[in-house]
């Protein structure tokens, strides 16, 4: 993955490459594999070149789903 300025992004673009995508959601590449593999994101060849773009809408709300089965995990934990 190269290195991306956040900073040099005031907004982001509603379509992704895979580094930007890991960049936006600051997942591991394993999660985006993950979503990836469930259907939750979709790279399509659309970008410059044939590059593969996912939407950001997509990365949103995988990123939504993520956090809320994150929180029903931790719910189940009980500490004695």
């Amino acid at each position: 993955m190269s290195a991306i300025a956040v900073a040099s992004m005031p907004d982001w673009p509603a379509g992704m490459t895979r580094d930007l995508a890991l960049a936006y959601t600051g997942v591991a590449e394993a999660q985006l594999r993950e979503w990836e593999r469930r259907g939750l994101v979709r790279f399509c060849p659309r970008g410059p070149r044939g590059a593969a773009i996912a939407a950001r809408k997509s990365l949103d709300d995988a990123l939504s789903t993520l956090f809320s089965s994150a929180a029903l995990d931790e719910s189940a934990i009980e500490f004695d």
